[in-house]
């Protein structure tokens, strides 16, 4: 299993779809915190510092969650589309062996990445909000630095689900953006409020938000929530690639 992870570690590295996502996280996290520094207090805004201004500004884990769940559906659908994933299979022909190395290794690079990116994001508040003269963040850091970390791991393995289903990047990319930003926050969070809360995105808004949300479960239970789904999509995923043939 290592070597089969180190493998998939040289496929990611020698691909520029992990730096291509690492700079436009970069670059958007940079002009979020930013643009919610310097305007906070105008036009009716929030002041700069309070409590709904700070989770606003650092809610960079949606960001980096989006960037992850790409990342996880090009690591597993991209190998079908360009059909390297034949010379994989060769290699390896157990496909759960070879799913389960991309899960785990896309896990751990999430869940480092959601990290990550949290900590930029506050290093450049803290940074613009003392030029403000605030010093002092009344928000519960460590709890929201938690959150992105495990909604970074968990939506990479919602991605490499998702890719190793569908075998088709477009569809799986379009697909999953548009089930989270349209069917569950567009629709269902207005509509059916309690349906929408048990569902991924719903539980990676109460883990990465504020620790009281309305309506949203509370953090330790939406994190049970989202990594159950995370899990219960990966076995589907192997149980499928088991059972489907190559082609």
């Amino acid at each position: 299993m290592n070597t089969l992870i180190r493998i998939e570690w040289r496929k990611l590295v020698t691909s520029p779809a992990v730096y291509v996502a690492a700079a436009i996280t970069l670059a958007l996290t940079t002009a979020s915190v930013t643009v919610g520094v310097l305007l906070a207090g105008y036009s009716g805004t929030p002041p700069a510092g309070s409590p709904s201004n700070v989770e606003k500004t650092l809610s960079v884990a949606a960001l980096s969650s989006m960037v992850m769940l790409v990342l996880g559906i090009l690591a597993v659908a991209g190998e079908y589309r360009h059909r390297t994933i034949i010379s994989t299979y060769l290699a390896e022909p157990h496909h759960g062996r070879v799913l389960a190395a991309k899960a785990t290794l896309l896990a751990a690079l999430g869940t480092a990445f959601g990290a990550v990116t949290f900590g930029f994001g506050l290093g450049l508040a803290v940074i613009l909000y003392t030029a403000r003269g605030v010093h002092h963040l009344d928000v519960d850091l460590a709890r929201a630095w938690l959150g992105a970390a495990l909604a970074g791991g968990c939506y990479a393995l919602l991605g490499v689900a998702l890719g190793a289903l569908t075998r088709n990047t477009v569809g799986a990319v379009l697909g999953g953006l548009a089930w989270v930003q349209i069917v569950e926050v567009g629709i269902l969070q207005g509509v059916w409020p309690s349906v929408a809360k048990w569902l991924p995105t719903g539980a990676g808004v109460a883990v990465t938000g504020p620790g009281s949300v309305p309506g949203l479960l509370a953090p330790g239970s939406a994190a049970l929530v989202l990594v159950g789904w995370a899990t219960a999509l990966c076995l589907l995923a192997t149980r499928v690639s088991l059972r489907r043939e190559l082609r």
